[in-house]
């Protein structure tokens, strides 16, 4: 172990004890007990190394207060959560660690739509309170997913794993993306549709794309409009990229069939927020891409960035790249 190092890694990232040994070869591991501020900045000065999940966010105070900071592990993709600017002023490295999560956040995805499309939660509540026979509305909306259209909107890492196991599933699968992936949709027979002719054809929509301003409230009241009435819509990309009050109001209206995420405008979402209390929508707490393997792959790709930046090379997975300029 590096004495000198010092490795914060925030309350919301879940590692075992296996994960933490290995990181504990390259300095002193503190978890924090929860991801508030004062726990932030009271570890953070002496801190060589955060490890953080899709929280907390690591804003420009934060960054210029920690003197010793050199590299900041994002366990995941988006970076909607860190002051890239102020890191690569800092001349701090950001990686993430791409495909890590791919197929756990893929099998999710197919987990939420088949709780949609089968009504598994409500199935589950209805058992267990005891209303066996008073079923006729779940027999009412329960559909199959072979022969219907699905919509891929972000045709990623993980937009590609989904569309494969769709396919398993019998369905047809469109997508939409800024620049056509040719090559896959030749090798997995998908086929490229504009955004609009994705709203209207599509039985089931996910959403696989990062929170940008081009993707902020991408689906909102006109979106809504558009989708087929019986449409089952997954978010597995950032909870703003979905107006969750146009989604309300969609959702009272019977606009769209049901909505099913992991992730939220504001996470934690509040107990009494509207969304929550519709029998047609499933909520899970932002966790498809921790798996304990997926944290087991996440520690090792970590680890060897650290290894990287101590010994004054070029991380792998390099986010910031003008921090080398």
């Amino acid at each position: 172990m590096d004495t000198n190092r010092k490795i914060m890694i925030t309350h919301n990232v879940m590692y075992d004890d296996e994960s933490l040994d290995l990181l504990k070869e390259f300095g002193k591991v503190v978890v924090l007990p929860d991801d508030t501020e004062a726990a932030l900045f009271s570890e953070i000065q002496d801190t060589s190394t955060i490890i953080i999940g899709p929280r907390p966010f690591v804003t420009r105070e934060l960054i210029e207060s920690a003197n010793a900071l050199k590299h900041i592990a994002r366990a995941g993709v988006g970076m909607d959560n860190i002051d890239l600017p102020a890191a690569t002023e800092r001349k701090i490295f950001v990686t993430n660690t791409p495909e890590v999560t791919s197929d756990s956040v893929a099998e999710f995805t197919m987990s939420l739509m088949l709780s949609l499309a089968k009504n598994i939660p409500r199935c589950d509540r209805a058992v267990k309170s005891g209303q066996w026979y008073d079923r006729d509305d779940l027999l009412l909306d329960h559909i199959e997913l072979s022969g219907k259209t699905h919509g891929i909107v972000g045709m990623g890492r993980i937009g590609r794993k989904v569309a494969v196991r769709c396919k398993g599933f019998g369905m047809k699968v469109i997508y939409h993306k800024r620049n056509r992936d040719m090559e896959f949709e030749q090798s997995q027979q998908v086929e490229y549709v504009p955004f609009e002719t994705l709203l209207k054809v599509s039985d089931t929509i996910s959403l696989h794309l990062p929170l940008t301003n081009e993707t902020l409230n991408l689906f909102g009241s006109r979106e809504f409009r558009s989708m087929k009435r019986t449409a089952l819509l997954i978010n597995q990309a950032r909870g703003r990229v979905v107006d969750e009050t146009a989604l309300a109001e969609a959702l009272r209206a019977g606009q769209i069939g049901g909505y099913a995420t992991d992730v939220y405008e504001k996470e934690p979402p509040a107990p009494d927020s509207e969304l929550l209390s519709f029998k047609n929508v499933v909520a899970t707490p932002h966790l498809a891409g921790s798996t304990r393997e997926s944290r087991a792959r996440s520690a090792r790709m970590i680890a060897g960035e650290m290894a990287r930046v101590k010994q004054g090379k070029k991380p792998e997975y390099l986010v910031n790249t003008d921090v080398l300029s």
